[in-house]
């Protein structure tokens, strides 16, 4: 979560008793593990923080003692919130970590997934706060029976969605359509974070949501894969098992064969790996190079050994594994959430209000919407 302004800090500190006092009697132990998760805390950094013991933060998340007023505000700088943010009496989404599709789980620290998981509780919360503004698209996603292939769940999504042959274009859009939530929520301030992206089924949230982790992605044809990879986790896994490899493999699948139509890209697919052949068609189909020689492979037309001697020589070309911003192919930044709030504000319903109405500060709200501030940052040097 983004810092608050001094000014939010003065007005924290300045909260008449009786407020404070008001929130400390309704408070809400989650919020506070929420906030907590999101801003990459363990409960003993915390109570350093605040100047309470680490137990004494285990007592209020677990609801078993309350902090008291004074120690709102302190709590809320510390967490980068509003005070009124630990107030009980808001819908809270509710996400275990088990309920969402992670891919490499073994990989995912625990404290990622937490705060994957936080994230989506938060997604679905302002979701939730739109749609009582503004009708949201319906969600369309055919019911498919398990047991059945990816190959012929791609097919069938494809039929359903009334797809054209040849490329999928506007992906996001596509999705966002047809009633799925897409994110993109940076995960962590360090270097390097393993979480790519997740999904949660309709049934966890009330709504897919499909989050994606922008610093994870160096073009937008790994986010396309990406996205169609968790749109077959959302039609062939109502009972996701985190990490599980053999559903990792079959969103995999999905996705090549939604994107890539084995019908179609076969006959076009070069016999041997012709690297100037294939970064053609990667973008005439909006697929990374990359996951042109992966169907090669899955589709048996060049050898396992001349798969991996592409793998190798691709690593070294640079030219052909340049970044791609997600703006640079058409519909795909996601926008159903931005225009919601924008239509939502022509019938009177303004950021203010859904900022107050979810407790969360405006420039948090506005990292959840996606956007991005383009203004010039003033630095001063001492």
């Amino acid at each position: 979560m983004n810092d608050n302004t001094p000014d939010e800090l003065t007005l924290f500190s300045r909260s008449s008793q009786s407020a404070l006092s008001s929130v400390a009697d309704g408070f809400e132990p989650a919020r506070l593990t929420q906030a907590r998760v999101l801003a990459e805390l363990t409960k003993s950094e915390l109570a350093e923080a605040v100047g309470v013991s680490a137990a004494a933060i285990g007592q209020y998340e677990a609801g078993a003692n309350r902090p008291r007023p004074d120690l709102l505000p302190v709590l809320a700088k510390s967490l980068n919130v509003r005070v009124e943010y630990f107030a009980a009496g808001r819908p809270l989404g509710r996400l275990d970590a088990t309920g969402a599709h992670f891919r490499s789980l073994r990989s995912t620290r625990a404290k990622d997934r937490a705060k994957a998981s936080a994230h989506a509780e938060q997604l679905w919360e302002l979701t939730y706060a739109l749609e009582k503004q503004v009708r949201f698209p319906e969600v369309d996603l055919p019911t498919i029976e398990e047991g059945t292939g990816p190959a012929v769940a791609a097919h069938a999504l494809r039929e359903v969605w009334s797809l054209p042959a040849g490329p999928v274009p506007h992906l996001a859009a596509t999705m966002e359509s047809r009633g799925i939530v897409i994110c993109l929520i940076p995960m962590t301030n360090e270097a390097v974070t393993r979480v790519k992206a997740y999904s949660t089924p309709t049934d966890a949230l009330g709504r897919p949501l499909v989050i994606v982790t922008p610093e994870r992605f160096r073009s937008v044809y790994e986010y396309r894969f990406t996205c169609a990879h968790e749109l077959g986790h959302l039609l062939l896994h109502a009972n996701p098992m985190p990490g599980d490899r053999q559903q990792e493999r079959e969103a995999d699948q999905f996705a090549a064969e939604f994107l890539t139509p084995r019908a179609e890209i076969e006959p076009i697919l070069p016999r041997t790996v012709q690297m100037a052949v294939l970064d053609r068609i990667s973008k005439s189909w909006g697929v990374s190079v990359e996951s042109l020689i992966y169907r090669m492979g899955e589709l048996r037309l060049v050898s396992d050994v001349s798969i991996r001697r592409a793998h190798q020589r691709l690593a070294g070309m640079g030219e052909l594994r340049r970044e791609e911003p997600l703006s640079s192919y058409p519909g795909e930044v996601p926008t159903l959430l931005r225009e919601a709030m924008g239509l939502a504000a022509q019938h009177g319903f303004t950021r203010a209000d859904l900022a107050d109405e979810l407790c969360w500060t405006p420039n948090h709200l506005a990292d959840v919407l996606g956007e991005v501030d383009s203004r010039p940052q003033l630095k001063v040097v001492r």
